[in-house]
């Protein structure tokens, strides 16, 4: 055993830990990876290392803000067939009678589901996320009270619709 291991031990699980925030970010596999890797990658050119789990989630999350940047100027202008297409899909699946946890963080929005996850999953204080984030306090207690009634609301309708 070198005294490199140990190292990558803790890389190994701090990128893991990073995967799972830009999983909960972007909600597909493959554009998780990618968004790790590049923040790895950005990290690595400018520091020479991974730092603390809470300089990676936050260019993590610069990244995955930089890349909406970029698909929003190339889509559809907002109001178009597409995008409403979407909103009436997404509204069908939270109303599903299989309505399961996937289902019900997708109803979310990309910020209260960023905080519910540095919450839950990660054991962030709402003060942490907001250093993470960028954001007020005020503005994380609000995204994560929103989040979590969200999650009550579809819990409510899944018990009605399996009572019928």
């Amino acid at each position: 055993m070198n005294s490199r291991e140990p190292l990558r031990i803790d890389n190994a699980a701090l990128i893991q830990a990073g995967f799972r925030y830009a999983l909960s970010l972007t909600h597909h596999t493959h554009d998780a990876e990618d968004l790790i890797q590049q923040a790895c990658m950005k990290i690595l050119r400018a520091k020479g290392t991974l730092v603390s789990k809470s300089y990676l989630f936050t260019t993590i999350r610069n990244q995955f803000i930089d890349a909406g940047r970029c698909r929003s100027e190339s889509q559809a202008p907002e109001g178009s067939v597409e995008s409403l297409a979407e909103e009436v899909t997404n509204h069908v699946l939270t109303v599903d009678r299989r309505l399961d946890m996937e289902q019900v963080l997708d109803c979310l929005r990309t910020e209260e589901r960023e905080a519910l996850f540095l919450n839950c999953v990660e054991g962030y204080t709402a003060s942490e996320i907001a250093e993470i984030t960028g954001q007020p306090r005020g503005t994380v207690l609000s995204h994560l009270s929103r989040a979590r009634k969200r999650l009550q609301q579809a819990r409510s309708m899944q018990d009605q619709v399996e009572t019928r």
